[in-house]
């Protein structure tokens, strides 16, 4: 599986929680993530049949090389975002570039050429700016608090009236709204509509939820049985919410995710149960900071036969390596990486500061040059994007309007 793909599925995961009717406004969450959301649609754009983009995302490919300057012993590149009258430029560089007022977001990816086993590997640090409104995940905690209670308290036509996303989901989507026992399910079915208005990202979605079956499981310590679900039927989509305790969402410091995937494409049936990832809430001062780490190997099993006729063991004429060996190898370097002193970790902090706030982000990660991309061949953008419009629906719903 394409690590694009499994970022949409938890990207969707994120921002499901806002469907509800966000019960409590926040115009400078409104405004962060109407940035963000403009500057990621200028790099999809500008870069759109570009390697560059994929390395600015933290995923570059060994043919990608050419675009990086280089540098002692690893690989630069670097990207600022500049703004003039609403109006956006690229900046390209061999060293990170700052961020001011008109350069609001930047990306430098370091990228050091390794082995792991004998196989090449990168080892890529992503480092993130962005100056932003005075809002961070703390603020968002107590949103999605207040949303899941009024869900608890409302009608699925109430919803429908007072959010602009649930409005936009469900021209997209069949939605119902399920209510057992305490427990909310959110479920969205894919369906004909989508088609007519999003027929690239109807066609890849429809593909992809018959070629994968995942679930993905969200609690704090000691919580599992109150923690969410969001998981698939086929072409329906599922979030369910159980009872948990007023207050239980508002202000959590650790949360757990456990992943569970299993994929059927070209004849391959590859089941993974389990891959964990802890994500760590501090806040010191006016400095926010959250820390996500892969924390668990899952158990992979692989069967069928690829392309109907090869055995797994023979794939590696396809692919780079045996099957087994592969997938171990890959979630090694996800939890521990190749020195064994931790694999792919994230860590955002927001320094609050009123209009001069900044966001960095830094992610460390360690990836085979050479890798399984069952989805790649069929990739093509959306036109019309699907992403973009439901963006502007969060942040109308942000905004109250």
């Amino acid at each position: 599986m394409s690590r694009n793909s499994f970022s949409s599925y938890i990207s969707l995961l994120l921002l499901l929680p806002f469907i509800g009717n966000c019960v409590k406004k926040n115009l400078a969450a409104a405004d962060y993530f109407e940035r963000y959301f403009k500057y990621q649609d200028f790099i999809q754009t500008e870069f759109k049949d570009d390697p560059v983009r994929g390395i600015l995302y933290g995923n570059p490919e060994a043919d990608s090389e050419e675009k990086f300057y280089k540098k002692d012993g690893y690989l630069a590149l670097s990207f600022r975002l500049n703004e003039n009258g609403g109006r956006f430029r690229k900046e390209l560089s061999d060293s990170p570039l700052s961020v001011f007022p008109e350069s609001p977001y930047s990306i430098f990816v370091k990228v050091e050429p390794t082995e792991f086993h004998t196989k090449p590997t990168y080892k890529i640090t992503r480092t993130v700016e962005m100056l932003s409104p005075e809002v961070s995940v703390f603020d968002v905690f107590p949103m999605i608090e207040e949303t899941v209670e009024h869900l608890r308290k409302s009608e699925q036509n109430q919803v429908l009236e007072h959010s602009s996303l649930q409005k936009f989901l469900c021209h997209q989507f069949d939605c119902e709204i399920k209510k057992e026992n305490g427990e909310i399910f959110l479920m969205y079915t894919l369906s004909e509509r989508m088609k007519e208005r999003f027929p690239i990202a109807y066609k890849k979605w429809n593909k992809r939820l018959d070629q994968v079956s995942f679930r993905f499981q969200l609690f704090q310590p000691g919580g599992f049985t109150k923690g969410w679900e969001f998981y698939n039927e086929g072409k329906k989509l599922i979030l369910g919410i159980p009872n948990s305790p007023k207050g239980y969402w508002s202000s959590p410091k650790t949360l757990y995710l456990r992943t569970y995937l299993f994929i059927n494409v070209f004849g391959l049936k590859i089941d993974i149960r389990g891959l964990g990832y802890t994500l760590k809430f501090n806040r010191s001062g006016n400095t926010d900071t959250v820390t996500g780490y892969y924390s668990k190997i899952p158990e992979t099993t692989i069967g069928g036969r690829f392309l109907s006729i090869f055995p797994p063991g023979a794939v590696n004429f396809f692919i780079p390596g045996n099957m087994e060996e592969y997938f171990e190898g890959s979630f090694k370097l996800l939890v521990e990486g190749s020195d064994g002193k931790g694999g792919t970790r994230v860590e955002t902090k927001t320094k609050r500061n009123g209009n001069k706030t900044k966001v960095l982000l830094t992610a460390e990660s360690e990836i085979f040059r050479d890798r399984f991309l069952p989805f790649k061949s069929s990739d093509e953008d959306d036109e019309p994007a699907f992403f973009p419009e439901l963006g502007k629906n969060i942040v109308l719903d942000l905004r109250g309007k």
